[in-house]
């Protein structure tokens, strides 16, 4: 694949997460303003069982459909759409009868009706997957991009719409609901597919060897994700949700979607050069360089600028947020090593690998979270056993990818020491400034701006070179516009 290609899928696949997640996060902070944190922690227990439902319901066809080394056609796209609408309409009915028995669990019967309703998203997510693989197989980032946009605009107006008018939980509900449903019509009217061959046994069967071991990897990989807050939802109140789920936000709206935007282009990439060792370590290397030389300063840049961020921003019943919002940033800025080296398996198409190594890396996360909850019976402690256990997880996923490209983990720690020193001094800085008696927009431009500069400056005296590449690229990327 030409370098040209990946740079601009890159570019529109950057301008797609920051623009949709911008948009996303400046959505968010309204409703956060207009409803209650317990309206968040009840729509988060919530997520909690639509998240698990479609990741049966995928059961990592869609990656298959992705890393396939043969020529994926129509009667492929079709077979995985024919399973997914199956399987969407059985758990959808498992919700609904479910339901009740959820409510029951949390002590909280106004649940049954909004979870039986957003159940039915199900079948507009499991869809929007294919169309995703589709576009994603065929570098069509472009147009992903513009579907997004619209689907989050639309969703996000009728949202902030309802909850002024004071729908409470349904406005928030009816958001979530309303992004899936508008992103699937987008992406409908734009590739213009819908299945017209017929289910084939060959296609499901073939997918299937690959999915069935990412369908493992990834329902213990969901159950991890959303355990937090059912433990939280249960043992505390939806209202220490709420707080925890606000600083998981603005953590993970970050790093994760400028991550999945390197994933969404680079597993493609990597998947094309599976057979060529030495081109698959350069991809990674670069990588695994740029993902931490922009999301490192970022991420712990905001844990810096916590506490007059959420003031500004969600006003002080936000508060107790605060300490959320700078642990789990602390603990999301090691995404672009981990994942790095996740996407690296896939694209080899070690399914069977990738299934043992989520294994092990969910066990040892599962009995650090064991400890935060058992031992200290406190919310900031389960946001502190996430920080140890994601960076604890760095060092397991290198340890397949040392076997497959010897690519040892100081290695990779000699890519990314630059990157982590500027930002470590950078977020000092930051939060030194922050203590002088400002106010809160004065101070956090300040603390901006400061960041920006010291990070800046110290890469440049570093001489480090993800800098220098991204220079030079943009460069090169002015004199072809000329």
């Amino acid at each position: 694949m030409e370098k040209a290609t990946v740079v601009k899928s890159l570019i529109y696949k950057f301008t797609e997460r920051f623009a949709v997640k911008g948009i996303g996060l400046v959505i968010n902070i309204v409703l956060a303003r207009l409803l209650a944190p317990e309206v968040f922690g009840e729509v988060a227990l919530l997520t909690v069982f639509t998240d698990l439902s479609l990741t049966l319901i995928e059961g990592g066809l869609n990656t298959a459909l992705v890393q396939s080394r043969q020529e994926t056609d129509d009667r492929d796209y079709s077979t995985v759409f024919y399973i997914t609408v199956v399987l969407s309409l059985v758990m959808i009915a498992l919700l609904q009868l479910a339901a009740p028995a959820i409510a029951g669990y949390y002590k909280s019967p106004d649940l049954i009706r909004p979870l039986r309703v957003f159940s039915f998203s199900l079948l507009f997510s499991s869809f929007n997957s294919i169309q995703v693989a589709h576009m994603q197989r065929e570098m069509r980032f472009r147009e992903m991009m513009f579907c997004n946009l619209a689907a989050t605009v639309i969703a996000g107006s009728l949202g902030i719409f309802l909850a002024w008018r004071g729908a409470g939980l349904w406005a928030l509900l009816l958001y979530f609901f309303a992004q899936i449903a508008a992103s699937s019509f987008a992406m409908l009217t734009v590739l213009r597919w819908f299945p017209h061959s017929r289910f084939s046994v060959d296609s499901a069967r073939r997918l299937y060897g690959f999915g069935i071991k990412m369908l493992a990897a990834s329902i213990i990989t969901t159950v991890y994700n959303n355990i937090r807050p059912l433990i939280i939802g249960r043992k505390f109140s939806a209202t220490d949700l709420g707080y925890y789920n606000r600083g998981q936000v603005f953590s993970t709206t970050v790093s994760m979607n400028l991550d999945s935007a390197l994933q969404s282009v680079m597993f493609p990439v990597l998947s094309r050069s599976q057979d060529d060792p030495a081109q698959l370590l350069g991809i990674l290397r670069r990588m695994k360089g740029l993902g931490s030389f922009i999301i490192f300063p970022v991420m712990l840049g905001m844990a810096a600028v916590a506490e007059p961020m959420v003031r500004l921003l969600l006003t002080d019943k936000w508060l107790p947020a605060v300490p959320f919002v700078v642990l789990l940033s602390i603990g999301e800025a090691q995404v672009p090593l981990t994942t790095s080296n996740l996407v690296l398996v896939k694209s080899m198409g070690r399914s069977d690998l990738y299934a043992r190594q989520e294994v092990l890396r969910r066990v040892l996360m599962l009995a650090v979270l064991a400890v935060s909850v058992l031992a200290f019976r406190s919310v900031t402690a389960i946001a502190v056993g996430f920080v140890i256990s994601a960076w604890l997880d760095t060092l397991v996923t290198s340890v397949p990818v040392c076997r497959l490209l010897g690519y040892r983990f100081s290695d990779q720690l000699r890519d990314i020491w630059k990157s982590g020193l500027a930002a470590i001094v950078m977020a000092l800085a930051v939060y030194a400034l922050g203590l002088l008696p400002l106010s809160l927009p004065v101070k956090l431009a300040a603390q901006v701006l400061l960041g920006v500069a010291v990070y800046t400056g110290i890469s440049l005296l570093l001489k480090n070179e993800n800098l220098l590449y991204m220079l030079n690229l943009g460069k090169g990327l002015r004199r072809k516009s000329t």
